[in-house]
């Protein structure tokens, strides 16, 4: 249940997405981060720091005691102070958990404030519920940031009623298909189900080798971590896949 209108500090910010377990990638704040209604400046303490928040109404959740900004508060607040890679990935994670589109620009509109607001609206515009993990949040954003035409996320490829493998990314007019590869199947055990590193990666040679087998598909490529992060080698990748990557641009832009 959210309380509002509370008075004193609530975790917030990267804090908050830690306390409501959404995804995150590279390090944290050592210092936990919270916001004060109370406050009309920030404040520097020993093991955390203030953000004030003087006549505003911070929606607010308990979480295992601990007052926490809630989720929408928490993508608002991110998309506002955090770059736009950690800040879509939020984004998109709190669109999973039901939250509307609407209720964050509401949200975001709420706020008093001008620095960083255009750009964390273009975000929420770009968020989307149907990518499956922060790597494919961040491709996404390649996607959306290169100008290229808008794909189909999560598209299943069936054969007689039986679907063969559903993809990240599909371009339908250039017949492409683009996978984000973490790497983590490979290496972590509890994905691989038992399965060797080995047996994942043949596994993986088959699903693709089945996916190509469609005559509509004229390409597959596929993109790691390095590649998305800001200097990556993205552009280049989906410019050899076909893709109408604006010429010049062979780097992932930055956030």
């Amino acid at each position: 249940m959210t309380a509002r209108s509370r008075p004193g500090p609530i975790v917030s910010h990267q804090s908050a997405v830690v306390m409501h377990g959404l995804p995150w990638f590279g390090p944290l704040p050592e210092r936990v981060l919270l916001t004060d209604p109370t406050r009309d400046r920030s404040q520097r303490l020993r093991f955390s720091d203030k953000v004030p928040a003087r006549g505003r109404t911070v929606g607010a959740v308990d979480i295992d005691g601990v007052r926490t900004t809630d989720l929408v508060e928490t993508a608002v607040d991110i998309a506002l102070r955090c770059d736009r890679g950690h800040a879509i990935v939020v984004l998109d994670a709190v669109l999973r958990q039901g939250v509307e589109r609407r209720t964050l620009v509401a949200a975001l509109d709420r706020r008093p404030v001008r620095r960083g607001k255009a750009r964390a609206s273009r975000l929420i515009g770009i968020a989307d519920a149907r990518t499956e993990s922060p790597g494919e949040s961040l491709t996404n954003l390649v996607v959306h940031d290169l100008g290229l035409p808008t794909p189909v996320l999560q598209h299943e490829f069936s054969l007689g009623g039986h679907v063969v493998a559903r993809v990240d990314f599909w371009f339908p007019e250039q017949g492409v298909v683009v996978e984000f590869d973490g790497l983590a199947k490979y290496r972590d055990r509890a994905l691989r189900g038992g399965r060797s590193a080995d047996q994942v990666i043949v596994d993986e040679k088959l699903r693709e080798d089945a996916v190509r087998s469609f005559p509509e598909v004229e390409r597959v490529a596929r993109a790691t971590w390095r590649d998305v992060m800001p200097g990556g080698r993205a552009p280049q990748i989906l410019a050899r896949a076909g893709l109408p990557v604006p010429r010049g641009v062979d780097r992932t832009p930055s956030w």
